[in-house]
């Protein structure tokens, strides 16, 4: 217990000084060679970071034969998965500023399994529709946060009004390719997870799956909607904005909700 507990506080500090490069760099009108010099020490701190951080959570997650989840261990999971995908996608493109938002919310994460000990046993295979679940809402996440800077960027870019910040961030139709990249692959771990959450639905109503399933299925028909408008009738800017940031809290009030209805039904284990 000890172990793990200095290994997710290191993790969450190494998030954080994470975060606090990038803010220096936003604040700084720095030459190239320190962008340069910023991303590679971001790379290795975010790096180093996972490493702690998974294994901070990694021995409460399974025993081999079945996986242990808890509300504070799923978001865990989820900010964790999302900043490995930042760090891989960081390696050919200029996404690290994406971890202003994302960094945060790791580094509090983290540290969340060691409030929350009691978990629930789920049998492998419902485990594997957990984990599919746990990366759609992962890499939507990511998505998100892509939205809102792209957002801003844009809201700033026809104002006039872009400062050191908004300036070091790739040109808008970068911004907006890798939005959309995010939300298609998204969707499709998405509809994974939903199509093999049917193979566990047994009874909707005894399983207190209505509230999950009816937001799920929102978010889903959310994500859809903005992926047909955008390459059918050219939706970008603000509008793709609004649709993945609506959809993706439709998606946290899916997961979320269900498990605060379920503890308040005595049906999960409250922390």
């Amino acid at each position: 217990m000890m172990l793990t507990s200095v290994l997710a506080l290191m993790a969450s500090l190494l998030y954080l000084y994470a975060t606090l490069t990038i803010w220096r760099r936003f604040r700084a009108d720095q030459k190239c060679e320190d962008h340069c010099e910023c991303r590679n020490r971001f790379f290795w701190l975010v790096c180093l970071g996972l490493v702690f951080h998974f294994l901070s959570f990694a021995p409460a997650l399974t025993d081999g034969n079945w996986l242990y989840f808890n509300l504070s261990i799923g978001l865990s999971l989820i900010s964790w998965v999302a900043l490995a995908i930042l760090l891989v996608t960081n390696i050919n493109k200029p996404t690290e500023n994406l971890g202003i938002f994302i960094l945060p919310i790791g580094a509090v994460t983290a540290l969340l399994p060691l409030v929350q000990t009691d978990t629930i046993p789920l049998p492998i295979e419902l485990g594997s529709h957990v984990l599919i679940s746990i990366i759609a809402y992962s890499i939507m996440g990511l998505a998100t946060a892509q939205a809102v800077l792209y957002a801003l960027q844009e809201k700033r870019f026809q104002k006039r009004q872009l400062n050191t910040l908004f300036k070091s961030l790739p040109p808008l139709q970068v911004m907006e390719k890798v939005l959309m990249q995010l939300v298609l692959i998204g969707f499709v771990f998405v509809s994974f997870a939903l199509l093999s959450g049917v193979f566990f639905l047994e009874d909707i109503f005894a399983q207190h799956l209505v509230h999950k399933t009816f937001f799920a299925l929102l978010a889903w028909a959310a994500y859809l909607l903005l992926l047909i408008g955008h390459h059918r009738m050219g939706w970008r800017g603000q509008k793709a904005a609004t649709y993945t940031i609506w959809a993706y809290v439709l998606l946290v009030v899916s997961y979320i909700g269900t498990q605060l209805i379920l503890q308040s039904l005595g049906l999960l284990p409250a922390s």
